[in-house]
């Protein structure tokens, strides 16, 4: 039989796939030469998916054990996944595009917040669970930068050719290594601190994993001895 762990497990996995198929239409149009904030394609696409990642929402509150108390402690997963975007099309709001632009990126958040319980749940050693959701966490937001300083800078940056130029800008940055590129739009040099901080954040944990790694191997040798 079926337990409500597995159910919700099953659900976080649906939520993450879905946010999966925005990130590969966001690439799809993005290697088209498609701006992704001015595709209406998307646009449609993001609300459907929007509206299924709230029935999966509701689902996990009415198979939650406490389901009241479930719904306030992750209120917040809610406020992701709303079509901020068709409701603004709806009522008339004009956006900026920089604005238009961060709410697309909004229910991608909530994939990866699933992707985290799904990693925690699957794996009983705490710490590659923790490792395996920075490594994802780490390479989603290159890649996503990667997307974003594309679009931002192709036509407005000769340094920048085609998005390889750009994943290998943001590869750069995020390791602090440097790179030879440099952001010419206010959003593209937002990016460059954004990816060089997650960097400095994101990347010592991998020191710290093997440190432990390395300690315990210490530990084991010397208790067999």
């Amino acid at each position: 039989m079926v337990n409500k762990q597995s159910i919700q497990l099953a659900l976080h996995l649906s939520a993450f796939m879905l946010s999966l198929l925005l990130v590969i239409s966001i690439s799809i149009d993005t290697f088209a030469g498609t701006p992704f904030y001015e595709d209406t394609n998307y646009l449609d696409l993001q609300f459907w998916i929007c509206i299924l990642l709230m029935i999966l929402f509701f689902l996990e509150v009415y198979n939650a054990e406490h389901s009241w108390q479930y719904f306030g402690k992750r209120f917040l997963f809610l406020l992701l996944i709303i079509p901020y975007l068709t409701l603004f099309d709806w009522f008339d709001v004009e956006l900026t595009p920089e604005m238009e632009f961060l709410f697309r990126f909004i229910p991608l958040i909530r994939g990866y917040i699933a992707f985290t319980i799904i990693a925690y749940g699957l794996l009983h050693d705490l710490t590659a669970g923790l490792l395996i959701t920075y490594i994802v966490i780490l390479f989603s937001f290159i890649y996503y930068c990667s997307l974003i300083f594309f679009v931002l800078e192709v036509n407005a940056n000769p340094m920048v050719q085609n998005f390889w130029d750009c994943l290998w800008y943001s590869c750069m940055t995020a390791t602090t290594a440097g790179c030879s590129i440099q952001a010419v739009t206010t959003i593209g040099k937002v990016i460059s601190v954004l990816l060089a901080l997650a960097g400095m954040m994101l990347l010592p944990v991998f020191t710290v994993y093997l440190t432990n790694i390395i300690r315990t191997g210490h530990i084991t040798r010397n208790s067999e001895t």
